[in-house]
């Protein structure tokens, strides 16, 4: 897999591990840059598997991409909070009114909806046991992911051409490059610092007769005291599920600030 024009995310000799206010860490190139408010260019992943690219034509695949900041707690929530503060701030400024945080647990992890900030304080402020979640005690430290992005449409692309062979013969209209790709919009763009991203793609099942079933591509964990959902299913419709990357948690994105933007 690789990155189109950009250096994917490769630590100098100096790199220094603690991340500042923003996330980002000193010495760490971002897979992607791009300026506050900005939209273009979009980010194109080049993908491809030990076969060569990733056949992304089948009409039935379906392309989303999420986005999310790291942080942790700066002291323990209790299950009736609804307001706390990050270690060290880290993750603050990343934070917009209806993002999503997601507390870091492997099995029913607690979802948390933004709904204010106090901006000298720095508190925020969250709707607990969000989409029909558990709320419950976290301890100090720890970590959560706040998504600016959350199973948003992306779209793919594949590159044809005829190859050549050693001995004269052509090799018609042959699979040479696939990419999956995300258009920025501004609200996307809205906070600096730096994020993980992954793209998702969802192989939706077929019905007899060739159409697909009625689903929606993303799937939202619905989990209940009396019924607990692990969140290990795929989802009503979805055949299977790849992500990219697959080597690591997420490409880096950085949105660096402009002084322009808020002029």
């Amino acid at each position: 897999m690789s990155i189109q024009g950009v250096s994917i995310g490769v630590p100098s000799s100096a790199t220094n591990n603690c991340p500042n206010v923003l996330g980002c860490k000193s010495g760490v190139c971002p897979d992607f840059s791009i300026k506050r408010h900005d939209t273009k260019p979009p980010f194109k992943v080049s993908v491809e598997d030990c076969d060569g690219p990733f056949d992304l034509s089948d009409a039935s695949l379906v392309t989303e991409v999420s986005m999310w900041a790291n942080a942790k707690l700066r002291r323990e929530l209790g299950e009736e909070d609804d307001y706390f503060q990050l270690a060290d701030n880290i993750g603050f400024d990343q934070i917009m009114i209806g993002d999503i945080i997601v507390m870091d647990q492997v099995r029913v992890p607690e979802h948390m909806l933004v709904t204010n900030f106090d901006e000298v304080n720095k508190y925020v402020q969250v709707q607990r046991a969000y989409h029909g979640t558990l709320s419950r005690v976290w301890s100090k430290g720890a970590g959560l992911k706040i998504f600016r992005i959350m199973n948003a449409p992306a779209s793919s692309e594949i590159v044809r051409d005829d190859i050549i062979q050693a001995d004269g013969t052509t090799l018609k209209d042959q699979l040479i490059q696939s990419f999956l790709i995300y258009e920025w919009t501004a609200d996307d763009t809205c906070l600096p610092g730096c994020y993980l991203l992954e793209f998702k793609l969802l192989k939706m099942q077929v019905e007899e007769g060739g159409l697909l079933q009625v689903s929606t591509p993303s799937v939202t964990p619905s989990w209940t005291p009396s019924g607990i959902d692990y969140g290990c299913s795929s989802g009503a419709g979805v055949e299977w599920v790849r992500r990219f990357p697959s080597d690591r948690e997420g490409f880096l994105i950085q949105i660096n600030d402009s002084p322009t933007a808020e002029i």
